[in-house]
């Protein structure tokens, strides 16, 4: 897969426009129900641009109209559909990682000690394995850390630390 076939891994709404020229829209936050009310043809096309078809090939992929897949693309069950899946390939792709990671890390330690031949692609690979799996954890982790900062602090309004409007 070239560079510019790789499906961009931000969530739907941020990815500015597609090569059909549409932009996403505003998200709203979705319901964790709202999944499973997907039509099977909705269902097709969360899974056509979670594996990084462009919006109106989703669409098509789905039979539906480019149209249709834009006002789709809008709708808040559908933006948490795409993310979910989205975030499931991350967590697959992180737990892969983590078990390659010491692998890697006992690979750099033998080349280094003499036990393997160390050659320059061994070598760029273990440390891109232990990197990326370092940066995956350490983004899921922020991750997990605002979303606790952001429920705490909406569910106490007036609480130091929050922006208040000056009178």
């Amino acid at each position: 897969m070239s560079e510019a076939e790789k499906p961009d891994l931000r969530v739907v709404e941020s990815v500015p426009a597609d090569e059909c020229g549409q932009s996403a829209g505003d998200e709203a936050d979705a319901g964790p129900d709202d999944e499973a009310r997907l039509s099977p043809r909705e269902v097709r096309f969360c899974d056509a641009l979670a594996a990084g078809e462009p919006p109106c090939h989703a669409a098509e992929l789905a039979g539906v109209t480019t149209r249709t897949g834009r006002r789709w693309r809008q709708r808040p069950e559908i933006q948490a559909a795409v993310r979910s899946r989205l975030n499931d390939s991350l967590g697959s792709a992180r737990a892969i990682l983590a078990q390659g990671s010491a692998r890697a890390a006992r690979s750099l330690v033998d080349m280094s000690d003499g036990e393997s031949d160390a050659t320059s692609p061994k070598v760029a690979a273990s440390r891109a394995v232990i990197e990326s799996a370092t940066n995956l954890t350490a983004v899921q982790e922020l991750e997990a850390r605002l979303a606790e900062l952001e429920a705490r602090q909406g569910q106490q309004p007036g609480q130091p630390g929050q922006f208040r409007r000056k009178p």
